[in-house]
């Protein structure tokens, strides 16, 4: 994954796939969203040689999950699994 200060990034195991930033957990893990809409988030604080992991199908179910899981942890102290 190449990082810019603006625009998109190559990401994927062969970095042929652009996607945008999105956002991060603050603890490193970065959220990219792909040219089709899906969510991924990288596995490690590395950029160099990105895993990622599909959290979401688009946008939208992405923020549905994170409205969750900050209720959860509003509620409960539980983050969940995002």
């Amino acid at each position: 994954m190449t990082l810019t200060p603006y625009g998109v990034v190559d990401f994927g195991t062969d970095h042929k796939a652009d996607g945008l930033i999105i956002g991060s957990n603050g603890g490193g893990l970065i959220y990219v969203a792909g040219p089709d809409g899906t969510v991924y988030r990288t596995r490690t604080a590395s950029l160099d040689e990105p895993e990622l992991d599909k959290v979401a199908d688009d946008l939208r179910q992405f923020l549905e999950l994170l409205e969750r899981s900050l209720t959860r942890f509003k509620t409960d102290g539980d983050p969940g699994h995002l």
